[in-house]
């Protein structure tokens, strides 16, 4: 597809997510990093629409290309330390410029739509599900069970 974003731009946005959603360090399991957050990138730039994909790029450059501009380092978004990240986000949130200001807020929509969609963080949340599916960009382990599938099916509710 045309509007597919690159290997290296799904990793880009995998480290903004690892920057907004939660990590090793929240009493959240698993964490953003545990999780196959590239595949699910790739699942939804197969299933969006092209203008919801260029939108995405569009959003995901100006992020990586923001620092030299938001705190004056001439480094891309990459190239920060967490706490640096997270003030790049911080302060395009805080722009005055509405659409800088939407930016941080849409791709941690799109975070959240991966993070939160998997049995197992729903599970941790107490968020009951009718639909024991597990998403197919989850995968499978190493022992053949799907991520979160197992502990999914003796802690969800009874509908």
């Amino acid at each position: 597809m045309l509007m597919s974003l690159t290997s290296i731009e799904r990793r880009w946005l995998c480290s903004i997510f690892a920057t907004i959603l939660p990590t090793d360090e929240a009493d959240l399991s698993p964490s953003a990093t545990d999780l196959p957050m590239e595949r699910f990138v790739a699942d939804l730039n197969r299933s969006a629409p092209t203008d919801f994909n260029l939108g995405l790029r569009v959003a995901l450059w100006v992020v990586m290309l923001s620092p030299p501009f938001v705190l004056g380092r001439l480094h891309t978004f990459a190239g920060l330390s967490g706490d640096e990240r997270l003030a790049v986000l911080r302060r395009l949130a805080a722009s005055e410029i509405y659409l800088l200001r939407e930016i941080p807020l849409l791709l941690k929509m799109i975070g959240c739509l991966g993070y939160c969609g998997t049995p197992e963080v729903q599970s941790r949340l107490g968020i009951p599900l009718s639909n024991p599916a597990v998403p197919a960009w989850l995968g499978a382990r190493a022992d053949g069970e799907a991520a979160g599938a197992q502990q999914f099916d003796t802690e969800r509710a009874d509908p």
